[in-house]
């Protein structure tokens, strides 16, 4: 907005943003993310929603909170499409902000996840959904429970996840992958064929052990045990 001036915001908005965790007022939670920035004053984040609001089209709807919040500042909700551009739209929409604002050190938490994150592409690709399916299985509750679960007749020493980022350790060895996602109907897609793909899938079904079966689906890979299914793109092939 013309009227804003450069830096007129500056010490007033915090440098944090929580995603997710709060519910979305304009659609399902799996399809709109909510983002939520914090203003040390009302007056600064009725501008700075109408800053927002000026040109997005990504951006649903953008709105403060009445009263101060526990921190003592006034919450400023963004509701944002969800899909695969969501990371770049949230570094777009904080990058404009700090005309406003100044440079600032940003970080960002998703969901209930009280661990902070350094505000780049990467770790926001890493720890947010950006599909349905990834949303329910990443706010799920018992997530990292159903995947130990899931392994637990594999030969695997350490299962580990941070965001999407799936690491199982065995003795001399280890693996790397990108959850897609866990027990999702939505799993049509061109299965891999070709001799490349076989031998990869091979190999993963021989690492894991008997009980799994593992076939290339697109450029992840869908591992099966009895009725559940975990989508897997590698990061280490």
């Amino acid at each position: 907005m013309k009227s804003i001036l450069h830096h007129e915001m500056k010490d007033f908005i915090t440098p944090f943003i929580s995603v997710d965790s709060h519910k979305a007022k304009l659609g399902r939670d799996s399809d709109v993310s909510v983002l939520k920035f914090e203003s040390s004053d009302k007056d600064v984040a009725k501008d700075l929603v109408s800053f927002i609001e000026s040109g997005y089209k990504f951006v649903l709807d953008a709105d403060h909170s009445p009263s101060k919040n526990k921190n003592g500042s006034f919450d400023i909700f963004v509701e944002v499409e969800r899909n695969n551009e969501l990371p770049q739209n949230i570094i777009k929409l904080t990058r404009d902000i700090e005309h406003v604002t100044g440079m600032m050190p940003w970080k960002f938490s998703f969901y209930k996840n009280e661990s902070t994150h350094k505000l780049t592409a990467e770790n926001l690709l890493n720890q947010i959904p950006t599909n349905p399916s990834e949303y329910e299985f990443l706010t799920s509750e018992t997530v990292d429970e159903d995947i130990s679960k899931f392994f637990e007749s594999a030969n695997i020493n350490n299962i580990t996840r941070d965001g999407k980022t799936l690491t199982l350790n065995k003795l001399f060895s280890k693996h790397v992958f990108e959850m897609k996602s866990f027990n999702s109907t939505n799993s049509k897609g061109t299965y891999k064929i070709d001799a490349s793909s076989e031998t990869q899938s091979t190999y993963i079904n021989s690492w894991l052990g008997s009980g799994f079966r593992v076939v290339k689906f697109e450029d992840a890979f869908k591992v099966s045990k009895d009725e559940e299914t975990l989508i897997l793109k590698a990061k280490d092939f």
